[in-house]
């Protein structure tokens, strides 16, 4: 399954399996998630990370991070 690198509203990187974009109707609900965040264990909007932007070792913490996990 294809993880997704994401940035929370409090700057920590960590992936996702699932980050969806969804539709509310006609309205876009943008581009952020309420995911809980595996630094800080609270719900917060997350965002797809800028990979061209990050570190190869970056990107690879942040792969090891999973939101998934958090239960």
């Amino acid at each position: 399954m294809e993880r997704t690198v994401v940035r929370c509203a409090e700057g920590h990187l960590f992936s996702t399996s699932a980050f969806p974009m969804q539709n509310l109707g006609p309205d876009r609900l943008g581009p952020g998630r309420l995911l809980r965040c595996p630094r800080c264990a609270r719900l917060r909007s997350a965002v797809r990370a800028d990979l061209a932007g990050l570190t190869g070792e970056q990107i690879e913490r942040a792969r090891r991070l999973d939101a998934d996990a958090i239960v």
